[in-house]
């Protein structure tokens, strides 16, 4: 049978780093997902609306087509007009909140990930294997 090992005294040090860094990569997360989808509901109010020229002449089959980028996050429209290519920018979130986001969310989940795997120091004296009957 072995030794009974006591657990290490969990640290609110700790506990406290956990919960900022997982809070801020929630707040990173959901203003960017509010945003991205605030982009794609933009998108399709604008498609109903009939109110972009690009977004008439998107159907199958033809040269026009929407694409949404990441940073900065935005739904653009592309179509040919007389053998030009135009842009244009249906829905867009601006670069002051995608960026700061995105930052949140990454730092968040590393600073979670590294408080999650860092090794516990015990200071001499507290935690650590019990000792057994019989042990020095």
């Amino acid at each position: 049978m072995s030794a009974p090992t006591r657990r290490p005294a969990r640290s609110p040090r700790r506990a406290l780093v956990l919960l900022v860094c997982s809070g801020l990569a929630l707040v990173g997360v959901v203003v960017l997902a509010v945003g991205w989808i605030g982009i794609g509901t933009a998108t399709l109010q604008a498609t109903a609306a009939r109110t972009e020229p690009c977004l008439l002449a998107y159907v199958p089959g033809t040269t026009a087509e929407v694409r949404y980028e990441v940073l900065p996050a935005r739904a653009v429209c592309e179509w040919d007009v007389d053998g030009v290519r135009q842009e244009v920018v249906v829905a867009s979130v601006p670069v002051a909140v995608t960026a700061p986001a995105l930052l949140l969310a990454l730092g968040g989940v590393a600073g979670t990930v590294a408080a999650l795997l860092s090794r516990r120091t015990v200071a001499p004296g507290r935690g650590g294997p019990v000792p057994g009957p019989g042990a020095p």
